[in-house]
């Protein structure tokens, strides 16, 4: 997408609080989406990633297993539900937060 369609599409956008124009929006995201169907499916998958990387460092907090920079940058690049998944199955009963992330 250009910058200048970018630009005027953002503009059609502006934050607001005025509830019409937030109405408004909300049905033209509607649309769009219903449009699009794998676009719904990519926004969803993106979710599910997001959650997988908290629950992953939530459950190692919890057991005060602390990351590391670079583990931290591991988990947050992974781009891959089943990895995390699995990372988050070892999370359980992981000794350490590297070890977790094998």
């Amino acid at each position: 997408m250009s910058t200048s369609v970018l630009k005027e599409l953002l503009w059609g956008f502006e934050k607001t609080e005025d509830p019409e124009i937030m109405a408004r929006d909300q049905e033209i995201l509607d649309v769009l989406l219903a449009a699009r169907p794998q676009v719904t499916a990519r926004l969803l998958e993106q979710g599910r990633l997001i959650e997988a990387r908290a629950a992953v460092r939530r459950v190692l907090a919890r057991r005060q297993l602390e990351l590391s920079p670079e583990d931290d940058a591991r988990i947050e690049a992974c781009g891959d539900l089943a990895t995390i998944e699995r990372w988050l199955d070892h999370a359980v009963t992981a000794t350490s937060a590297s070890e977790a992330l094998q």
